[in-house]
């Protein structure tokens, strides 16, 4: 799978400063990923570089209208360089993604994603609110996630506060998961936290559950 099936990947053809902009943008959100912010793989660019380019970007930009002149050489470079490094980005994301069976690298991030095909249900989703069920889990920071399922859903959203909730901006997504179960891994131990959950059917999403909170182990 490449990361033109999942997102819109037209960097190449931005402007100069529509590029700079974005690459802030999304590091701005990478740098709050839950997921992207933790468990990104060293070798991969991510924030840190994509901030690089924007100063380069912008640097070389502001020396060709200098010159008076459209681009130069160098500001060319400066945008293949970033370019690359969102290809790099991107298809790392999509292949985490896949590989442990949860979107939740997919959004957030700073790329649009391609409308899919969407499945339709013979049944609406449930107006009633699920009921999870955490515990910790055999590994030190793990903790189990269980749920009743909805004939209606598509897929489930699942998300996380770390401390006490304020309100609804102290939830962020975590997972968006097919199945009923669950972990949530690398958890930082003697903490609390809480985890919700909804049903996402066709066009349409469930209540939330009940938070429920646990001290992770």
């Amino acid at each position: 799978m490449n990361a033109s099936d999942r997102f819109l990947m037209n960097h190449a053809a931005m402007a100069p400063l529509q590029l700079a902009t974005w690459l802030n943008d999304a590091a701005t959100l990478q740098d709050a990923h839950s997921k992207i912010s933790t468990q990104i793989d060293h070798w991969v660019p991510w924030s840190p570089q994509f901030r690089s380019h924007k100063e380069s970007i912008e640097s070389e930009l502001q020396k060709a209208l200098a010159l008076d002149v459209r681009t130069t050489k160098e500001l060319q470079a400066a945008i293949s360089a970033a370019v690359d490094d969102v290809n790099i980005n991107a298809a790392y994301l999509v292949i985490r993604a896949k590989c442990e069976k949860d979107e939740a690298w997919l959004h957030n991030n700073g790329y649009t994603l391609k409308e899919k095909a969407k499945r339709v249900y013979d049944r609406p989703v449930s107006t009633s609110s699920l009921a999870l069920r955490v515990k910790n889990g055999p590994n030190a920071g793990q903790v189990i996630l269980s749920w009743t399922r909805d004939p209606g859903a598509g897929s489930y959203q699942l998300q996380i506060c770390k401390g006490h909730p304020q309100g609804e901006e102290s939830f962020v997504d975590y997972a968006y998961l097919t199945k009923v179960r669950t972990t949530a891994d690398s958890l930082e131990r003697a903490s609390w936290y809480y985890f919700r959950i909804r049903s996402v059917g066709n066009n349409e999403n469930g209540p939330w559950s009940e938070a429920v909170g646990i001290i992770v182990t």
